[in-house]
């Protein structure tokens, strides 16, 4: 997610205000030997980092307008739609099925218009995407512009909006104008040819309740920890959104969270957020594995989960799962985030995280062993567009979705643009 970064020596600073930005500050210093630093760079990979970040993220407004929206439930199995994956196993490798193509997924992060606003109301206001038509598709027309194919956006984040609790925290549905926002953005996105990828929950979703204007932010660790809550947020929130746009080919994949590290106790080499009620990670791989079974059983789309560094890209596997005891997640790709603070740093021979470069920049794909690809979901392409692409590319990673097309770092549009077209081909996913 959002990262505003000062690298200070080993230590790595993100920043995250009221209305979205994180709170995350972690030493990632490790004193075990199997943590290890290295300087050694190849010209090829050494980006110039040097930014000015910008704030871009709008501020909650309230707005009238309201919008009915009745969703439907479907079933894979029996749709009409060929879908935009049509339940395809996907291999290991540099490249994504999408429509019976194979792909590099070039996309960005929106993520977002509001933190948290995008997809429902609250006592705030009513200022979803329904609400917001104008200025959301402007955002992605500068996206069809630079020759973006996917947009990764964030839903429900931390449960400030867009679902309906009981009162002692149990999910009891969708709230109002969820559906309509969705089918909106769908619009919107279809529109310009941008496939979506809906973030469902962010990190903060566990941090510590607050409550603001009478509107919680955060709080949620019970739905996770409490197998009834857990089930209530699948079945009552999740499914429903997930039934209504079934096979819509406009959805590419369903995220299950946004970097759910910073919120886990228990990890290997844990670093959960200060501000988080963090969770053990066999509460959280519960509410993850029927997340993407739910995925899987009532749509076409792919699911991944948002990692937030390669630092522990091991945990998500099914090997990581069958030595814990924990259900297989099936992940159809994988995905990590790479900001500067990864730079340098990598674990060689961990016993349980082995061996790997923290920056997708240095470590090649091939050498993960992993049984599905892996996009680079966020990083930062404020310049140097192209030449940041290409290392990823020849480092074998399926996608690329820089940080941000509303907030924090600008994406080079230019060079993004030019890459693009100087790969149409790889990147150009089929019509919607």
């Amino acid at each position: 997610m959002h990262r505003q970064v000062l690298v200070l020596g080993l230590l790595g600073l993100a920043c995250q205000l009221d209305d979205g930005f994180e709170t995350t500050i972690d030493s990632f210093v490790d004193t075990t030997s199997s943590m290890t630093t290295t300087t050694t760079w190849s010209t090829t990979t050494t980006w110039d980092t040097t930014i000015t970040p910008t704030t871009g993220v709008g501020t909650s407004t309230s707005s009238t307008g309201t919008t009915s929206s009745t969703g439907t439930t479907n079933d894979p199995s029996t749709s009409s739609s060929s879908g935009t994956t049509g339940g395809q196993d996907v291999p290991p490798g540099s490249t994504i099925p999408v429509g019976g193509g194979d792909y590099f997924l070039l996309g960005a992060n929106y993520p977002w218009l509001n933190y948290g606003g995008d997809f429902g109301a609250n006592s705030w206001g009513t200022y979803g995407v329904h609400t917001k038509q104008a200025e959301v598709g402007a955002h992605f027309d500068a996206m069809q512009g630079d020759g973006l194919r996917v947009a990764r956006w964030f839903v429900f984040t931390d449960g400030r909006a867009g679902i309906s609790f009981a009162g002692d925290g149990t999910p009891t549905g969708l709230g109002e104008h969820v559906l309509g926002d969705m089918q909106e953005a769908v619009a919107i996105a279809r529109a310009r040819g941008i496939y979506l990828v809906p973030v469902l929950l962010d990190f903060h979703w566990m941090f510590w309740s607050q409550q603001n204007n009478g509107v919680q932010t955060g709080g949620r660790s019970g739905t996770l920890k409490d197998p009834a809550k857990r089930a209530a947020l699948v079945d009552a929130v999740i499914v429903p959104l997930l039934q209504a746009f079934a096979d819509e080919p406009a959805i590419l994949a369903w995220e299950i969270m946004n970097e759910p590290e910073w919120s886990i106790s228990d990890l290997p080499a844990a670093s959960p957020d200060g501000g988080a009620d963090a969770v053990p990670l066999a509460d959280f791989y519960a509410f993850a594995a029927e997340v993407a079974d739910a995925v899987h059983a009532h749509t076409f789309a792919y699911v991944t989960l948002g990692s937030a560094s390669l630092k522990w890209y091991r945990v998500w596997t099914p090997e990581f799962a069958a030595a814990h005891g924990l259900p297989p997640l099936g992940l159809d790709f994988y995905q990590t985030h790479y900001y500067p603070w990864m730079d340098g740093q990598m674990w060689n021979g961990d016993p349980e995280l082995g061996t790997v470069q923290f920056s997708p920049t240095v470590q090649k794909y091939a050498d993960l062993g992993l049984d599905r690809p892996m996009v680079v979901g966020e990083f930062i392409a404020s310049d140097q567009a192209a030449a940041r692409l290409d290392v990823l590319l020849a480092n074998g990673y399926a996608g690329a979705w820089p940080w941000s097309v509303t907030s924090d770092y600008s994406l080079d549009g230019a060079g993004m643009k030019m890459w693009a077209d100087a790969h149409a081909a790889l990147v150009g996913l089929p019509p919607l």
